[in-house]
């Protein structure tokens, strides 16, 4: 099969035939019609990530089954499914036996232990893949195997009760996805940009108002009335610290982002106006289910930029030069 391989890291990725995989009891054969580029694999490709090369990325996998191994009883050939992160935990330790989701379990299986994506076929656990509603399109569908999965846990990891406002911080890749979440569940969103320029697609994907943030997110949002909610995408330490300042009393701020140090955080406001700093990430498996739910509705809808798969060095490049609008799929044609 063709696989688009990482030899060495910093250099061109090369679509090069490797070996097609066959499941073992568990597992299933996914031919993969879609990939998405996602930041983590910026991280893989600069050598930033615990794997080695010669490797296949991609983590934001769709297709078809084509093969299951044995002991596979809910899953079958000519299933549309797609793959997230964490597939499957040891099923031994105390956290598995809690029935904690395998992401929290030291000895999670994932890509990096089957390969990637960024080829025809794809192996992968069968507890690792979701099926993929009627009528949503694949290309669609591949950003919320990561992206749309993990801000679905930063919404619910911060407990919004009705009639709450929502803001969203890093209006990007994953922040697109958090402001149609929160809109979709009806709650009155705010977008925090230090962009003018992006107000007028903001508020068509559904912001209820739009704040140009200047040099201080918290500032801005408190003038703004504030909010009860932040779900944070950015990357920026200083603006996850100074975003605390634009919560109302007893609000929570949750972060996604891979931060660029440490952020200064008012431990005096902190206790007493009681807020809240939480981190997440991939969660629950209702939060994948509810994200395609949201998706096949129409709902959230994904801004994907759909290049071939023979294309992925151009599309990476892009998305490291921060010219992606909002996330990049890779297409993979038949050979």
């Amino acid at each position: 099969m063709r696989a688009m391989t990482i030899k060495a890291f910093n250099e061109p990725w090369q679509l090069v035939e490797v070996p097609s995989p066959r499941p073992a009891a568990g597992q299933v054969v996914i031919e993969v019609h879609y990939s998405g580029v996602c930041g983590t694999d910026l991280h893989v490709h600069h050598g930033h990530f615990p794997v080695t090369a010669p490797l296949v990325a991609g983590h934001e996998p769709t297709g078809v089954i084509v093969e299951v191994g044995a002991g596979v009883l809910d899953l079958k050939v000519g299933d549309r499914v797609g793959v997230f992160w964490a597939q499957k935990g040891c099923g031994r330790c105390e956290t598995c036996q809690s029935g904690e989701p395998a992401v929290f379990c030291a000895s999670s299986q994932s890509w990096m232990n089957l390969g990637g994506g960024n080829s025809e076929f794809m192996l992968a656990w069968a507890s690792g893949c979701a099926l993929i509603p009627d009528g949503l399109d694949l290309a669609a569908a591949a950003p919320l195997f990561c992206a749309g999965y993990t801000v679905m846990s930063a919404y619910r990891n911060a407990t919004p009760r009705a009639g709450e406002r929502v803001a969203i911080l890093g209006v990007g890749g994953l922040g697109h996805l958090a402001l149609q979440i929160a809109k979709a569940l009806g709650h009155e969103t705010l977008a925090l940009t230090g962009q003018t320029g992006k107000r007028a697609e903001l508020l068509a994907l559904g912001a209820d108002d739009v704040i140009v943030t200047g040099d201080d997110p918290g500032k801005a949002l408190r003038e703004a009335g504030g909010a009860d909610v932040i779900v944070s995408t950015t990357s920026s330490a200083k603006q996850v610290g100074q975003a605390m300042a634009g919560l109302r009393r007893r609000g929570r701020l949750v972060t996604t982002g891979v931060l660029d140090g440490a952020a200064a955080i008012d431990t005096f406001d902190l206790m007493m106006r009681q807020l809240e700093l939480r981190g997440s990430t991939q969660d629950e498996r209702i939060d994948m289910h509810d994200i395609l739910a949201l998706a096949a509705k129409g709902k959230v809808k994904p801004a994907i930029e759909v290049y071939p798969l023979a294309q992925a060095n151009e599309a990476r490049d892009r998305l490291d030069a921060g010219k992606v609008r909002y996330r990049a799929v890779l297409a993979h044609e038949p050979a």
